[in-house]
């Protein structure tokens, strides 16, 4: 006879482990499934940073207790065991094609306070994948790999899960399955979504980077390809290690050209990877959507990424699965019980006032939208000269954008005098997305299956 679950988790990545071992720890029945048959292998490329340390950040502040070695979120009030090694990165900084740099934090002050200085932290991914793991075996949850969901149906009173030949059935569903979910598309969620683009990225593990320094976030942008290319650069836990991503919103750039842009032939940044060795090569593809509004339907209630416009960083979707899983947990003790239903309008309430209105993801995309505002390399160059002093330490998508919008305002006077057929492309920065990334969306039809 096939077990009955209280919930059904798919998807094992950060929203999903904490959601199973929320609803775990709460005593439900729960069933994990993923796609892949190990589940701490990293397999796509990623930062491996929680966002943000220094600030709030989907209304918590993170930590790491380095003597205890957990993470932990103090608000939500919840942690896990972490015991990798970690890195702490001292600033961000921003760079135009020529190497004008606008310094998100001093670095030489920055450091000085030590750990409470960080405005990111680097942790392998990985471990970080077996703790949790660890700990969601250990709350009594059922673990099911190499299984990827084609099917999901519903009926008032459960759900039932169907992939790989094996069927599953809970009380509940939480979708942690990404950015490109297949159970969003199957339950009819993206059906009120706008469609920006993709996000295209290959990247990896680099050794021997000449970087300005081994503890900074580095990113800069190209014109060369049909469209802006970028490159992140985030520090590695190991040695003086950078991950590094290359990136397009456009399916028509050819990330070959965006890397060897920036390793081979622009001087100011060939000069960091003269060196450099690769180490390991990674990828991955994503859509970018609207956010979905009410993430939960049908007895289907979504985590992480799944419902989010690209993605809400480690650390949102660490928050965001925790509160799922307690969601769904309070859910069931209100169904067994027979009482009013508060647990998932709790998160619905959570969802619509932390993220959608408190963390417009327009802001967020803009950090990959203003090459498209700012369109030639020679005004981009132009503006980040202008900037002299270094703005407030950060490493929050969300924020940047805040403290550059609020700088450039106050040069306009200057503008105005010096480049004034520029004020009316830095108008469109409060242009909506949609019309900033037209272009590319057009590029993007039909819509390509990223799974």
């Amino acid at each position: 006879m096939m077990k009955k679950y209280d919930v059904v988790v798919v998807g094992a990545g950060p929203a999903g482990l904490l959601a199973a071992k929320a609803a775990g720890n709460a005593g439900l029945e729960v069933a994990l499934i993923d796609r892949k048959s190990d589940l701490t292998h990293l397999d796509r490329l990623c930062g491996q940073t929680l966002v943000s340390m220094n600030d709030y950040y989907f209304d918590d502040l993170v930590y790491y207790n380095a003597r205890g070695k957990k993470i932990g979120f103090s608000k939500n009030g919840f942690s896990f065991k972490y015991d990798g090694p970690v890195k702490n990165s001292y600033a961000w900084h921003l760079f135009s094609p020529q190497g004008n740099c606008i310094p998100f934090g001093n670095p030489e002050e920055t450091r000085k306070k030590g750990d409470d200085g960080a405005i990111g932290l680097s942790f392998d991914k990985e471990i970080l994948f077996k703790c949790l793991l660890e700990e969601v075996e250990a709350a009594g949850v059922d673990i099911f790999t190499g299984i990827n969901v084609t099917e999901v149906s519903t009926t008032p009173s459960g759900v039932t899960v169907s992939g790989n030949g094996k069927t599953f059935e809970g009380l509940y569903l939480i979708a942690a399955d990404g950015a490109n979910s297949r159970i969003a598309r199957i339950m009819g969620f993206n059906e009120d979504r706008a469609f920006y683009s993709y996000l295209i990225t290959k990247g990896g593990y680099l050794k021997n980077v000449k970087a300005p320094a081994p503890d900074i976030m580095l990113t800069s942008f190209t014109y060369k390809p049909v469209a802006p290319g970028y490159m992140f650069m985030i520090p590695r836990v190991y040695d003086d290690d950078s991950t590094i991503a290359f990136i397009s919103l456009d399916p028509r750039v050819k990330l070959d050209e965006v890397v060897n842009y920036f390793m081979r032939e622009n001087p100011f940044f060939a000069e960091w990877f003269k060196e450099a060795e690769w180490i390991k090569k990674l990828a991955f593809s994503q859509y970018i959507f609207t956010p979905v509004t009410t993430p939960y339907k049908d007895r289907v209630l979504l985590a992480g990424d799944t419902g989010s416009s690209q993605e809400l960083e480690n650390s949102g979707a660490m928050i965001s699965g925790w509160r799922a899983g307690n969601a769904i947990a309070t859910a069931v003790k209100e169904e067994k019980v027979g009482i009013t239903s508060q647990g998932i309008s709790h998160y619905l309430e959570w969802w619509k006032t932390v993220y959608l209105e408190g963390h417009n993801h327009q802001d967020y995309l803009m950090n990959f939208a203003m090459p498209y505002v700012i369109d030639t390399e020679e005004d981009i160059d132009y503006i980040f000269n202008l900037i002299k002093d270094p703005m407030p330490p950060c490493w929050n998508p969300y924020a940047v954008i805040k403290y550059l919008g609020q700088t450039i305002q106050g040069l306009i006077p200057t503008i105005q005098q010096e480049r004034p057929e520029l004020l009316q492309k830095l108008a469109k920065m409060s242009s909506p997305m949609s019309e900033i990334l037209e272009p590319t969306t057009k590029a993007c039809k039909p819509l390509m299956d990223l799974d």
